[in-house]
């Protein structure tokens, strides 16, 4: 029987072998061909044939993308593992702990027949381009293949492979390319964001899931199938090390399970070990990322007790070789350069970069300067020493440590297994004793989100929704009820930590502390290499407390199964409604109501900053603005009140959109689009055209600088309709429109832009320090806000806003026809709320955000970005103020 049973096997492989052409024979040339690329759609038609097939491949259509595309995944396995894959992930549920945790039968079973489910995501930076090619290749050797290699991992893995991450940037970039490749033109970057809003950002929302794509990935993680590995493969620079695997480098966050850091080394460097054993070079590890930081894809799965890789491999251009001058070998055991622990910035940082991107524009084909970091050390222990390097090595490089890390996991599966467990039931203990999060002094039980006592109760919800999608366990009390001698009223908000994702939870809602890392006694401290906060609720404008004691047992409560949605109080007032303006909630249905040419007015706030709107709508009217919130209605008399407010038109929204890409300004039109937002989008050919006002109130010129906005990308190898910027044409024309009564409204960076070339009493003062002495390369800081000026209306008074080595302000000598008003400042004390954060006392006292009135025209100067990543929801009415003010 066995014997039968193996010959049939045996014989539907070899079925399926000559039924599936081989990607070389289907796409017509060898994955990772110089200047070859494989589309997104035409990879998902192979796999399509393949899973069709081969009984060892499940193609799933997960939703469309932003732009309309499949987001698919790859479900991979042995035939008989893809058969009874509900039974597989049932088992993989009930080792997170899903439903409760598994009796010791179940566990049993779980070491017993359970598989190391491994999630593998590709290709979020969609110039990346190698992980999306390589997966070709992969998927083809593993429905294929019979060696006892490839078999040994179908029996023991389950392997979830997402193609692409960003399917709408691969289609993109991979068009682009086709078009410039082999002309004048080839080195002509896109000229627009390689994803409909984020561009590289998009690895930055794995804890907002403001995007569709980060959403449908946490439904794999953490309700579908909750892998325990997570790989998420990049691409890096061009000059330095040919492959990055973990683990990382210090500080380690102490919400983490320990277990996980000694993981995360085990399973990379199998990865390392087989690309040494291929005789493959520039390997390093224990080197630039750190291990601390939230929101980088796969390291969100840390805080989940999910093992999270970051492969990152040295890039061409695109499909196109590069070269790379030979470097000298390193004498005398001395380095040639000291290993990059952060990414550098600064002026002589941005002078370098400026320089290697002209070089990259001017002569794209000349070789690249030599690697200088070449003294072989533990971390590193055969440095790449230069050559020619090409997409087929990229593609070689990941296949060679994917492999390597699917063999690992199906090497360990019954450990892998128990190891989970443990990290799994030592959260729960932990959570029980207030012990999450080894070092801190006190001990904390959950968290409690008070619901009505918030400046914005939508708020507090939006809140809870997002905990809830990375797979948080949220309780909402019943009855009044009574902790840390505080009362609390029913409709709390309950996060225990009793929960296996307490980590997660912890991590995300309270204030970050970024240690302190030195490399040597007496020697700075090391900045971090990316964000060092991510506290939500700061974000949001929800204030959360932490339980310090046990949670009284008898608590009344009830786990949120479904999103809430934002509830807004109104009220009629004779033929109007009446809500206030307290947030982006309202700030959407204010939107909602102009759109509608519904007649909207607005009064001066409170001393809390809570404006009142009046609106008179019809009932249907009404109804459709307030769809999609939970609106508590009433009685209330309007009174002289209405008849003082302001009217609000809708104003007519212009959008730089420059061919030298921002991030910012992608983000910006999401949080415009989110809000329904009405926007014009403007190039460098309208901005020349001029006579803006007669079509706009307002034109927002997002983060960037001012080098770009003028001049663009001015070089000949570039597209020539994408060539430049709004040139001193275009600067004249934004004059003009200020000086005929519109509205500029300019963010991060631009603002300097502004200051350069307007008469504005006003100094940016982050300009005049260097990194040594003024650095924060993400940080949560408070703010203080002028909630009677037009631009504050609706914000809470002290808040939070998130800072970036933005500009900060002092203000100078003005003109008499000017009015200058700080709509925003940073306290005096105590500027830094959660992060790190050097030189925080240069920022004592001074402006964030600057309104000023020319006369009949205005200017707005947002140092700090109030929709930065679209996770800062309680500025973002600063945002919709002031593009209301200017319609006024």
């Amino acid at each position: 029987m066995r014997t039968r049973l193996l010959f049939t096997l045996i014989a539907g492989a070899l079925l399926v072998s000559a039924a599936v052409p081989d990607p070389e024979a289907y796409f017509g040339f060898k994955i990772g061909a110089d200047k070859k690329l494989v589309r997104y759609d035409k990879a998902m038609e192979y796999f399509q044939k393949i899973a069709a097939d081969s009984p060892r491949v499940k193609y799933r259509n997960l939703g469309p993308t932003t732009s309309g595309n499949p987001f698919v995944m790859l479900e991979i396995s042995s035939a008989e593992n893809i058969k009874n894959l509900d039974h597989i992930k049932a088992l993989e549920k009930k080792l997170y702990f899903q439903g409760g945790a598994p009796t010791e039968a179940e566990r049993e079973e779980i070491l017993r027949t359970g598989k190391s489910v491994v999630i593998i995501t590709n290709n979020i930076h969609s110039t990346e381009i190698g992980a999306s090619q390589m997966v070709v290749e992969l998927v083809y050797r593993l429905a294929t293949e019979n060696s006892p290699e490839i078999q040994k991992i179908l029996d023991n893995v389950v392997l979830l492979l997402v193609p692409s991450l960003n399917p709408d940037g691969q289609i993109m970039v991979t068009d682009w390319y086709n078009k410039v490749v082999d002309t004048p033109n080839e080195a002509s970057p896109l000229p627009y964001l390689y994803h409909p809003y984020t561009g590289h950002d998009n690895n930055r929302d794995m804890y907002l899931f403001s995007q569709k794509e980060s959403r449908m990935t946490a439904e794999i993680l953490w309700h579908d199938w909750f892998p325990a590995i997570w790989l998420d493969e990049h691409q890096q620079g061009t000059s330095g090390p040919r492959i990055f695997t973990m683990p990382a480098t210090d500080p380690i966050n102490p919400n983490v399970d320990p277990l996980v850091y000694r993981l995360n080394t085990l399973y990379g460097q199998s990865q390392a070990a087989a690309l040494e054993a291929e005789g493959k070079t520039g390997i390093i590890f224990n080197s630039t990322y750190t291990n601390y930081w939230q929101g980088a894809m796969a390291w969100v799965g840390w805080w989940h007790n999910q093992v999270g890789l970051l492969t990152e491999v040295a890039s061409a251009r695109m499909a196109t070789p590069i070269v790379q001058l030979k470097a000298e070998p390193a004498r005398g055991g001395a380095s040639n350069a000291a290993p990059a622990r952060a990414a550098a910035t600064g002026p002589a940082a941005t002078t370098d970069f400026q320089a290697e991107r002209t070089r990259s524009f001017e002569r794209p084909n000349d070789p690249i300067a030599a690697p200088r970091d070449t003294t072989a050390r533990t971390e590193y222990p055969k440095p790449w020493m230069g050559g020619k390097w090409t997409l087929r090595d990229i593609v070689d490089y990941e296949l060679i440590a994917t492999y390597a890390l699917l063999d690992t996991a199906a090497g360990n599966r019954e450990t892998l297994l128990r190891e989970v467990y443990s990290m799994n039931r030592n959260t729960i203990e932990a959570g029980k004793k207030g012990e999450i999060g080894a070092g801190n002094e006190a001990k904390t039980y959950g968290v409690l989100i008070p619901s009505a006592s918030q400046h914005d109760p939508a708020e507090a919800a939006d809140l809870v929704n997002r905990l809830m999608i990375a797979g948080v366990e949220v309780y909402r009390a019943t009855k009044e009820f009574k902790q840390d001698e505080k009362t609390y009223a029913a409709g709390t908000y309950v996060i225990p930590f009793t929960q296996v994702f307490a980590r997660y939870a912890k991590d995300m809602l309270e204030k970050q502390t970024y240690p302190e890392v030195r490399r040597a006694p007496g020697a700075p401290a090391e900045a971090p290499y990316d964000v060092s906060a991510w506290s939500l609720g700061m974000q949001f404008g929800v204030k959360t407390e932490f339980a310090k004691t046990a949670l009284d047992g008898k608590l009344e409560m009830e786990r949120i199964a479904a999103p809430l949605q934002p509830t807004l109080a109104a009220a009629q007032t004779g033929g109007n409604w009446s809500f206030p303006y307290n947030g982006a909630t309202s700030a959407l249905l204010i939107n909602r109501l102009l759109k509608a040419g519904v007649s909207v007015k607005i009064t001066k706030p409170d001393y809390t900053g809570v404006a009142t709107v009046f609106a008179a709508a019809k009932a249907e009217a009404w109804k459709t603005a307030t769809a999609g919130m939970n609106i508590t209605t009433g009685k209330a008399e309007a009174g002289e009140v209405m008849q003082k407010a302001t009217p609000l038109r809708a104003p007519r929204v212009g959008m730089y959109q420059s061919f030298d890409p921002s991030m910012d300004e992608g983000w910006t039109r999401f949080i415009l689009d989110s809000y329904e937002a009405p926007y014009t989008k403007l190039h460098n050919d309208d901005i020349k055209a001029g006579e803006l006002r007669k079509k706009y109130d307002a034109i927002i010129i997002p983060d960037q600088r001012g080098e770009a906005i003028l001049n663009g990308l001015d070089y000949k190898t570039i597209v020539p309709e994408y060539r430049g910027g709004i040139g001193e044409k275009g600067l004249e024309a934004l004059k003009q429109f200020v000086n005929e009564g519109g509205t500029l409204v300019a963010m991060g960076d631009a603002t300097n832009f502004l200051l350069d070339k307007m008469p504005l009493g006003v100094k940016d003062v982050k300009r005049t320090t260097n990194r040594d002495q003024h650095f924060a390369p993400g940080t949560i800081v408070n703010l203080q806000v002028d909630t009677a000026h037009p631009l504050g209306w609706g914000m809470a008074p002290e808040t939070w806003g998130y800072y970036i080595n933005s500009p900060f302000f002092t203000l100078t000598e003005s003109f008499s026809s000017q009015k200058v008003s700080v709509v925003a400042r940073y306290p005096n004390t105590n500027v830094n709320a959660s992060g790190w954060l050097r030189g925080e006392d240069l920022m004592y006292g001074r402006a964030a955000v600057v309104a000023i009135e020319m006369n009949p025209g205005k200017v707005v100067l947002f140092g700090l970005r109030p929709q930065h990543r679209a996770q800062t929801h309680a500025t973002v009415p600063m945002l919709f103020n002031a593009l209301y003010w200017s319609a006024q």
